[in-house]
């Protein structure tokens, strides 16, 4: 009797849990019947590896719907969303993003972008998708890679001229021609020094032996300024004297024109102006 009650009380017991979870799940099922959904959509360029549908669709972090299809169009993706509009109000200047899980790579869609000069987005519309840059990134990294390519393919090239620059048969020719250097500059040197010196020591002999008669030039120098000094009164005074004695001769020849027989007789007349007649 004990253990048929205790059997009819576990019996009752999962009887009611299960209509319990039959219950919640009805009402869950009905409400998500019953909510008002609104279609949108997004056309996406970018790969949308790691939606599927049913991924949330969040509003600046507020779930407001899921992902309901998803389907290849014209080179794009087109992703259709099912809202809950009384969650939030899409507007013409709202954008979609894709969020990615780094570690899951589970992807969620983003929609952001709300402003009081907005207006409301009618379901059916389709949204903006707003570029990402991880996709900008990874597009660009192709190019990126056919660029490094192509310079070290450059680099490589460069490396195997410098290689053969650098090779035994280079490498013997330059040793070549830096002994040449090495011997024509040792035999200027050997032909041109002993003139060098040579030119130096008489330049070295000419510096002193100016220098030597510098004091001798600069005495005679000064005795021939005091010379000169000395010699300026008497050279006046001879220039004086010579003056005048050149005038007693113009005198006298002016009077031999005037009175040639006054030499014979004394008879000394007056003599008349310069230019005169008798």
């Amino acid at each position: 009797m004990h253990r048929r009650g205790r059997r009819f009380r576990l019996g009752l017991y999962v009887l009611g849990t299960g209509a319990l979870f039959v219950g919640l799940l009805a009402f869950i099922l009905q409400n998500s019947l019953n909510g008002e959904r609104a279609a949108y959509f997004i056309l996406f360029r970018e790969n949308v590896k790691g939606m599927v549908v049913g991924s949330k669709v969040n509003f600046q972090g507020v779930p407001i719907g899921v992902v309901k299809d998803m389907r290849f169009q014209d080179g794009k993706t087109l992703v259709e969303l099912r809202v809950d509009p009384s969650r939030a109000n899409i507007q013409d200047i709202t954008q979609a993003r894709m969020d990615r899980l780094l570690v899951t790579g589970q992807v969620t869609v983003e929609l952001e972008g709300y402003g009081a000069s907005g207006r409301s987005l009618a379901p059916g519309s389709f949204i903006q998708p707003k570029d990402d840059p991880m996709h900008s990134l990874t597009a660009s990294v192709p190019e990126v890679v056919d660029r490094a390519a192509a310079v070290l393919d450059r680099i490589d090239r460069v490396l195997q001229g410098a290689e053969q620059l650098l090779g035994p048969a280079n490498q013997a020719h330059l040793a070549a021609i830096l002994d040449d250097c090495h011997r024509l500059t040792t035999a200027l040197a050997d032909e041109t020094a002993p003139a060098a010196t040579a030119a130096l020591r008489d330049a070295s002999a000419s510096v002193r032996a100016l220098a030597a008669l510098t004091p001798e030039l600069t005495a005679m120098l000064r005795e021939t300024t005091s010379l000169a000094a000395g010699l300026r009164g008497p050279a006046q005074a001879a220039l004086t004297n010579f003056r005048t004695a050149l005038e007693d001769v113009r005198g006298l020849a002016r009077q031999l024109k005037l009175a040639p027989d006054s030499l014979l007789f004394g008879v000394r007349q007056a003599a008349a102006p310069m230019g005169g007649d008798r």
